[in-house]
């Protein structure tokens, strides 16, 4: 399922700032399709996979992502696995693990390689709440590290 739209601008202190896409990606279709509902309905730019390979290639064709990583994609490709292939595809693209098939081990080796925020698969409306809030800041963080700093003149003075 695909929601239209892959970029959107928005204006924040005078400057035009890219919304990142949201990319979901989980082996399970009704999951993706919910999460996908669940963040177009606060307004989100989604885009679902159930491939590894799919969602790879959106990242190296993609500028600004927030992937949101739900169970498996393919049959004996584990999650901690996948998390330095995406890293190396997309360096800047903020990974939100949603899942509640890692163990304690993986979910230690998953956080020293960089997801952004980890949260149990949402079941209950506590957890689509944390999952839309979650994906709120990782989206904000995608965009202020992406806006250019602000560079002060040297003008001399007469």
């Amino acid at each position: 399922m695909k929601i239209p739209g892959t970029f959107t601008s928005s204006q924040k202190n005078g400057a035009t700032m890219l919304e990142p896409t949201i990319i979901i990606a989980a082996n399970n279709q009704r999951r993706r399709t919910r999460m996908a509902r669940a963040l177009a309905e606060k307004g989100c730019s989604v885009k679902t996979t159930g491939s590894a390979a799919s969602l790879m290639e959106s990242l190296l064709h993609g500028d600004l992502s927030v992937v949101v990583l739900g169970d498996g994609l393919e049959e004996g490709l584990s999650v901690a696995s996948l998390i330095p292939l995406l890293k190396i595809c997309s360096p800047h693209s903020t990974i939100i693990l949603a899942t509640d098939d890692v163990s304690p081990t993986e979910e230690r080796t998953v956080r020293q390689q960089g997801i952004f925020y980890r949260i149990n698969r949402p079941v209950c409306p506590t957890g689509w709440d944390e999952l839309q809030l979650a994906v709120e800041c990782a989206c904000n963080k995608v965009m202020l590290e992406s806006t250019p700093a602000c560079s002060h003149s040297n003008q001399s003075r007469v």
